[in-house]
């Protein structure tokens, strides 16, 4: 079974065993699922793909 990433655009965040999926898509957290609408953050430390 091969490792996926998460499906946010700038998000290179592997999926954990439990990933939000939204509109057949797969993230790793609440914010990039969202596609940080109000600037969250994403919950994997040091990753920056909220940062536009």
């Amino acid at each position: 079974m091969t490792e996926r990433t998460c499906d946010c655009p700038k998000c290179t965040c592997k999926l954990g065993e439990h990933p939000i999926v939204r509109h057949g898509k797969h993230y790793c957290c609440e914010g990039c699922a969202k596609h940080h609408e109000h600037g969250e953050a994403c919950t994997s430390k040091g990753c920056k793909c909220a940062a536009h």
